[in-house]
């Protein structure tokens, strides 16, 4: 992430704020996501009203202890610390920047490139991978700025004509940040993929009884056995492996433009039920543009389930910087042979693929067995 949108404002400038109520909403490249105020105060400026880009790690509004303190006029500039706009960036002292001067809207800071053309980094950047001159573009932003549509619709006009069959179209920010995405996994972490058949007679009557999808069912073995395969929760990080202490998964959604995957924090503590409220609130708020803020980082392997569809086997990549993604087929009735006589069982194929960096075949096969034996006996 570049910059962000910000979308809307759900505070004023006078209005008081408590830690944790929602202050804004902002548009990435993938979401629409509710920020709460990282403290309790008055907010006293917002430096970037709705509708205006700002670049990560910029300062859009001013939070006071009290109502009455008064602001310097450079209150908008310099010298302030800037915090992230990451939910996992938040100030060192965990307040937010306090300042002094008039309570209003600041215009727009201006961002400019070669000679004073008004763009944000990100459309810079896009601009110079599709050689696209940027001062020849007019901008549709606030103030004339140009945008990465601008850039994209520049890019377009200027490209050869395509057959009078075919039609040419930008790709979305959500599909552009799926490419780059998928590019950088595959171009970076060499993966390989293990599958296996499960039964999931014990595993459908578990998910029943609780009220829960076969995905919750495969979210909950595949998080408990997290617990004891700590290289799968894993990243490879500076020629180093960096383990996280939380078992937190993620669960591809599927949107009309491309797919989304939020997490579902510390999954391994919830019981099934609990687990399946939070996987259908984070699908709701997905579909809907309104996940929160930290809903889409901190995940430690991702669950992809297209048996849904129809669909028997695949092979996934792995959504970096994450180690592994499990692919889930769908759920059906098979003959098999089992204590040497032909049977019809409920079977699933599962398929694990991981990052070679940071696991080998033997480490990958164990866990990927742990999470059959869960699901086998109903150990949800």
């Amino acid at each position: 992430m570049d910059e962000g949108r910000i979308v809307a404002w759900h505070k004023r400038v006078g209005d008081p704020v408590a830690a944790g109520d929602v202050l804004f909403e902002v548009e990435t490249d993938k979401a629409t996501m509710e920020v709460e105020s990282p403290t309790t105060g008055t907010l006293r400026r917002i430096l970037y009203p709705a509708d205006a880009t700002a670049p990560v790690a910029t300062v859009i509004a001013l939070i006071t202890e009290t109502a009455d303190e008064p602001l310097p006029s450079d209150a908008a500039g310099a010298g302030l610390p800037k915090p992230s706009l990451r939910d996992e960036d938040p100030p060192a002292s965990g307040r937010a920047p306090v300042a002094r001067g008039p309570s209003e809207v600041q215009p727009l800071p201006s961002s400019t490139d070669g000679d004073r053309v008004r763009s944000s980094p990100a459309a810079r950047k896009r601009a110079q991978e599709l050689g696209v001159d940027i001062s020849r573009i007019s901008g549709s932003g606030p103030g004339g700025r140009v945008t990465l549509e601008d850039v994209d619709a520049a890019s377009s006009k200027s490209s050869p004509a395509s057959p009078s069959n075919e039609k040419r179209e930008p790709l979305s920010r959500m599909r552009r940040a799926i490419a780059e995405r998928m590019t950088k996994s595959v171009r970076e972490q060499p993966q390989f993929s293990i599958s296996r058949d499960v039964d999931m007679a014990a595993a459908n009557e578990k998910r029943k009884a609780a009220g829960a999808s076969y995905t919750d069912a495969i979210v909950a073995a595949c998080a408990k056995a997290l617990r004891d395969h700590p290289r799968l929760r894993s990243r490879y990080e500076d020629e180093a492996l960096v383990t996280s202490d939380e078992i937190n998964v993620g669960i591809a959604v599927a949107l009309p433009d491309g797919l989304i995957v939020p997490v579902v924090r510390h999954a391994d503590r919830l019981g099934l039920a609990e687990l399946a409220r939070a996987r259908e609130k984070l699908e709701r708020a997905a579909q809907t543009g309104k996940l929160h803020a930290d809903a889409l980082t901190a995940g430690v392997i991702t669950v992809s389930n297209l048996g849904t569809m129809g669909i028997d086997r695949f092979t996934a990549i792995v959504n970096p910087p994450e180690a592994a993604i499990l692919a889930v087929g769908r759920v059906a009735d098979r003959a098999v042979a089992k204590d040497g006589v032909l049977a019809v069982r409920l079977i699933a194929t599962l398929t694990l693929s991981v990052d070679h960096r940071v696991a080998d075949g033997a480490t990958a096969a164990r866990y990927l067995s742990a999470i059959a034996e869960r699901l086998e006996r109903g150990d949800l």
